[in-house]
């Protein structure tokens, strides 16, 4: 540390500018205390006096999960969040030496697991859209414009005429602060564009919120998956009641069909008892069961073994939403082990 850096952090100390102080070298804008998210990012803003802090490390839950060298007043940045409780710590540095730490709390929701469903006494939403945001307004666009709801077509990101990620930073007003949802493997087609208001409307309550069920929103481009599962004699509870956010992010994941979870693992979330192990021959004279996981699946070749093998996870006309066009258990078995077909 230099001479300058120690010195001007003893005043600092010396004089009280701590969290305590009126004159504090860090205060948080955004999110609020005890708020609730969806997903599983959380933007924060911050104020800081840039010449004392030389560092904000950003721990979630006493790991740290994200560092930032500040170089302005005004600093938004967004760290992971996991389902349920986040305590949020934010830690001023000059130097090595600790100025003040700061914290937040917030709660995950998910619809994934129970217990994480219902938000928490003392808990509650908010909704960003829904304030007049000045100190956010004097860098950010908070209204939508023209290639909001019509963004340019992704036919004109060519090497030649432009780069694609600099003509969305400068046309869509989404960009900004959201762009980090979007650094994943796997992109939902409108997001995967800006184009939020596909989806989200400006003219609701809250604002920019989305249409619930999900199945109305969703269905109005995935006609012919809806064609196709409606007519099926049975389906899947979240297709039943139309939650297709239960399973697929509207987003993007790290997970193919923008799972929120590698299909076993997101499966077992509801059907925990089937994670044993013995699933399917448990309790037969074979007592180390069959494997649901870890195998390559026999029928889809490339693919690995999940309960996508033997179910499908939207609706099927036979008992089980089983995958294939079978009518007993033991036909189902025979597609993959072939002899002991019921022709052999």
């Amino acid at each position: 540390m230099s001479i300058r850096s120690a010195c001007l952090a003893l005043v600092i100390l010396f004089f009280g500018l701590s969290a305590h102080g009126a004159e504090s070298v860090l205060t948080i804008n955004y999110p609020p205390d005890n708020s609730v998210r969806e997903f599983d990012i959380v933007g924060l803003s911050v104020n800081l006096s840039k010449e004392a802090v030389s560092r904000i490390a950003v721990n979630v839950n006493g790991i740290e999960k994200s560092s930032i060298d500040p170089d302005n007043a005004v600093e938004c940045f967004t760290v992971p969040v996991t389902p349920g409780i986040n305590n949020i710590e934010l830690v001023a540095y000059n130097g090595e030496i600790v100025l003040e730490k700061f914290s937040r709390v917030v709660f995950r929701r998910s619809e994934l697991a129970s217990q994480y469903r219902s938000i928490p006494t003392g808990f509650k939403r908010d909704y960003f859209h829904m304030e007049t945001r000045e100190q956010c307004t004097k860098c950010h666009v908070l209204e939508p414009n023209i290639y909001d709801i019509k963004p340019i077509s992704p036919a004109t990101f060519t090497a030649e005429k432009f780069d694609s990620q600099a003509v969305i930073a400068a046309t869509s007003t989404c960009y900004s602060c959201h762009k980090n949802m979007m650094s994943q493997v796997y992109a939902h087609g409108p997001a995967s564009v800006w184009s939020c208001l596909s989806c989200h409307e400006s003219d609701t309550i809250p604002e920019y919120s989305v249409k619930k069920p999900d199945s109305e929103m969703c269905y109005g481009c995935h006609v012919e998956q809806m064609r196709n599962w409606m007519s099926k004699k049975y389906s899947h509870g979240p297709v039943t009641i139309g939650m297709c956010t239960i399973c697929h992010s509207p987003h993007g994941s790290q997970n193919e069909f923008n799972l929120f979870k590698a299909t076993w693992d997101l499966c077992i979330n509801c059907h925990a008892e089937k994670a044993d192990g013995v699933h399917v021959i448990g309790g037969s004279l074979i007592t180390d069961g069959h494997p649901t996981r870890d195998r390559p699946d026999p029928v889809r070749i490339g693919k690995e073994l999940t309960c996508a093998s033997c179910h499908d996870p939207h609706a099927s006309n036979f008992p089980h939403l089983w995958a294939f066009d079978v009518t007993d258990l033991f036909e189902l078995c025979s597609k993959c082990h072939k002899n002991y077909s019921t022709q052999n």
